[in-house]
């Protein structure tokens, strides 16, 4: 089985089954990356960049790439977590600028309110 990697404080890292999106393995692993939509490719909190491993993940589709492309973050190590599916070993960095514990604090409370 693959092993995931996710780089940041509160990061963990594991074995998920092949085709697991990055979204999914983050949640297996009891790391739950932020994710607005629900997972739909309609925002792009659950983004991650890829710092080894990209040719073990799946293709970029059209419209993960329209998304990722509207958002200026068209280098090809911009993931989002939940349309790349792990195909092999993968070590992803979560930006701490886009990532909020979900627990911390509610979208209503959250408002105003500037994360680094």
């Amino acid at each position: 089985m693959p092993r995931v990697t996710f780089l940041h404080p509160q990061g963990k890292s594991g074995e998920v089954e092949v085709n697991t999106s990055l979204l999914e393995a983050s949640k297996l692993l009891g790391f739950v990356l932020n994710n607005d939509c629900g997972g739909n490719a309609s925002c792009t909190t659950c983004r991650v960049e890829v710092q080894v491993g990209a040719e073990n993940l799946s293709e970029i589709d059209f419209d993960e790439q329209d998304l990722l492309d509207r958002e200026a973050l068209s280098e090809p190590w911009h993931r989002l977590g939940c349309q790349a599916k792990v195909l092999g070993d993968v070590v992803v960095l979560v930006p701490e600028g886009k990532w909020v514990a979900p627990t911390t604090q509610s979208k209503t409370q959250g408002q105003g309110i500037e994360i680094r």
